[in-house]
């Protein structure tokens, strides 16, 4: 269940992440692999706060 959780919320900031690298014109690829590893650590940061919390 945990890892469906984390799938969703990666998904929703990686769309979050990409939209603003579009938005704010920084398409390089360095910009991509921080907006990636960024999403990992929030989602699982994310996740484990909700897990604590119910």
């Amino acid at each position: 269940m945990e890892l469906i959780m984390i799938l969703f919320v990666f998904l929703i900031f990686i769309g979050i992440s990409s939209f603003l690298n579009i938005i704010f014109k920084m398409t390089e690829k360095k910009h991509w692999v921080i907006s990636l590893l960024l999403s990992v650590v929030l989602s699982m940061f994310i996740v484990a706060i909700l897990g604590v919390k119910s």
